[in-house]
């Protein structure tokens, strides 16, 4: 596909795909970036598209699977932040439910196995790709999902203990 054919084509697509993010996100500015990681992504493989036809039937599947993958990652990267907590721990009541809440969650982690703990910290702390720890620890994507699953599913349960 000519470069001139892909900007024509883009922007016709633009407000669907702007419609279909928003569906998926329902926010704008995430919809936004949606759209925005689709067009680079379809200006990657521009000279595999053929026609008009089969870039809007691409931009469409990708722009859907980049919602997701956004959704997914806004729901497996909850990282320990305490921001929201600070904002009212004026009173003492709030300092010692917060001082709780730390220690609980500290308590459920330090009784993660080591590789459990491991691999969380590096999946939601350093923010880690799949692939790149795969390669860390010597074994697949899909080994590397499988496992921080199960470590998700261990803290889980250990933070409902913690709680009893």
């Amino acid at each position: 596909m000519e470069i001139q054919d892909f900007v024509n084509g883009a922007e016709s697509l633009r407000d669907g795909m702007l419609k279909q993010a928003m569906h998926y996100l329902g926010n704008g500015s995430d919809a936004e970036d949606a759209v925005q990681e689709t067009l680079l992504k379809l200006w990657t493989v521009r000279e595999r598209i053929a026609d008009a036809t089969k870039m809007q039937h691409m931009a469409s599947v990708v722009c859907r699977n980049v919602s997701l993958n956004m959704l997914r990652d806004a729901r497996c990267n909850v990282q320990i932040d305490k921001v929201g907590y600070m904002a009212n721990a004026d009173n003492p009541h709030n300092q010692l439910e917060i001082k709780e809440s730390d220690r609980m969650l500290k308590q459920s982690i330090s009784a993660l196995s080591d590789r459990h703990r491991a691999i969380i910290r590096m999946r939601n702390v350093e923010n880690l790709p799949y692939a790149d720890i795969a390669r860390i620890i010597g074994t697949t994507e899909s080994s590397v999902r499988g496992m921080i699953s199960k470590a998700r599913m261990e803290l889980l349960k250990n933070i409902k203990k913690a709680k009893q």
